[in-house]
């Protein structure tokens, strides 16, 4: 059976429609007839299935993300296989991406509050010993009340071997930390980079480097410094461009140790808004 409106998953899930589509995967609204609720189902590329070291990777990644239940992570409720397709069924999240809520525009203020809740999704991961590996705007959902739901976490990491490989890193090399686009070895500190891109890019509209190839913003990545964000929106103060730069550090001991230290940053920055309290972090 192919996949299509109507068509019958796991014995429970019916699928109503088509909702996303990316590098990795295919993702559809369906009812969970069991619980009666709507889920989202994520489709693995019918690829991937020929590759069972990949498989394995993401049934473990899959089964360590469904222990992730909090307030600012997409729960992820079941996993199976239908017609050779992996899937997994997850929390549905009706809002919009954070990308889109950039492309709209935000305020200072509103961009640092949505940082901070996925500081918190993240901190709550990393004590659960999972760590994100691609952390981006599409990876954000923002509901209907303003709550930030990081998405995809594990998913991500098994496939990471797969993102060169497929093509899939167009949308994601902007976000990747120095020792990513190196083939190093990832922590936690990772994870932080690629969330004071997002700050970056939540603050000025734009990513702090761009190239016309993958392969050229990763040198970037790993060679440039960026402009502070308040050259390109002067309602950035003095202390949020330290926040960031530090967060943007090439050197991962460099950046902020915990996604704690991070959101001590950010209130620091807002209580004093000269960066005297933080020192010369900038530089």
């Amino acid at each position: 059976m192919r996949l299509e409106k109507g068509a019958r998953v796991g014995d429970r899930y019916t699928l109503i429609d088509r909702v996303g589509s990316g590098g990795m995967a295919d993702v559809w609204l369906a009812d969970d007839e069991m619980l009666g609720r709507r889920v989202a189902l994520k489709f693995l590329h019918e690829r991937f299935a020929q590759d069972a070291q990949f498989v394995e990777r993401f049934r473990r990644e899959a089964r360590a993300a469904a222990g992730l239940q909090h307030a600012n992570v997409v729960g992820v409720y079941d996993r199976g296989e239908f017609d050779g397709r992996h899937w997994i069924a997850m929390e549905y999240v009706e809002g919009a991406s954070l990308k889109d809520l950039i492309s709209r525009g935000l305020s200072v203020a509103e961009a640092v509050e949505l940082i901070r809740q996925i500081l918190v999704g993240v901190r709550f991961a990393h004590a659960h010993g999972v760590i994100h590996r691609d952390l981006k705007p599409q990876n954000v959902l923002v509901d209907g009340e303003g709550r930030a739901r990081v998405t995809d976490f594990g998913i991500a990491r098994a496939g990471v071997s797969e993102i060169t490989q497929t093509g899939s890193v167009l949308g994601t090399a902007q976000y990747l930390s120095p020792e990513q686009a190196q083939g190093l070895e990832v922590s936690e500190p990772a994870d932080l980079y690629s969330v004071g891109v997002i700050l970056y890019e939540a603050l000025t509209g734009g990513v702090p480097f761009e190239a016309e190839t993958p392969v050229a913003v990763a040198l970037k990545q790993v060679s440039e410094q960026p402009r502070p964000p308040s050259e390109v929106n002067p309602e950035v103060s003095r202390a949020l461009d330290a926040v960031v730069l530090r967060a943007l550090a090439k050197d991962p001991a460099n950046r902020f140790a915990s996604a704690d230290d991070f959101l001590r940053a950010l209130d620091v920055a807002e209580a004093d808004p000269s960066g005297g309290a933080l020192g010369e972090t900038a530089a």
